[in-house]
């Protein structure tokens, strides 16, 4: 994994690209959150408010996690970082931003199916990007991935559906 990192870390048109689309998705992924909850308080005031603690709740969660592991970053561990993609130690696992993406594109599934999946996808994209670039490790991203999609199906399980 080191090797592979190395590359990307010494190839500026790559990291450049990574990071670009790292910042997409997370854009995306705020337009996608956005859409959402105005096609559930389009439903009733309730439901939006159901859509917001379904992200919010797990979402606190994950970040009072984050802190009280303090999981290294790739950065942080291996020596050839003069310039650490983040200005950040610690709080790695897992992935806020993979969580983030998973959950609000498994619950736009239910709203939104095509545009969920797509955000799905594209989630899928930027941890790739986010482990490639050194900001996570390979087990952040899966399990803020997991923690996403499963909060979100157990909270519209019985919040919305």
């Amino acid at each position: 994994m080191e090797k592979i990192l190395k590359r990307v870390y010494s190839s500026h048109p790559l990291s450049l690209f990574l990071r670009i689309f790292s910042h997409f998705v997370t854009v995306f992924s705020a337009a996608v959150f956005l859409l959402c909850f105005l096609f559930f308080l389009k439903e009733s005031r309730a439901a939006a408010l159901s859509y917001l603690a379904i992200l919010g709740f797990p979402f606190l969660l994950v970040s009072l996690l984050r802190r009280l592991i303090d999981a290294k970053r790739p950065y942080q561990v291996y020596d050839f970082y003069q310039n650490p993609p983040k200005n950040k130690d610690g709080s790695s696992f897992p992935s806020r931003h993979a969580f983030s993406a998973f959950a609000i594109g498994t619950v736009c599934i239910f709203a939104y199916p095509v545009l969920g999946f797509a955000l799905l996808l594209a989630g899928a994209g930027m941890c790739v990007c986010r482990v490639l670039l050194g900001v996570h490790f390979i087990r952040d991203v899966v399990a803020g991935a997991a923690c996403g999609i499963s909060c979100s199906l157990i909270g519209t399980l019985i919040l919305l559906l």
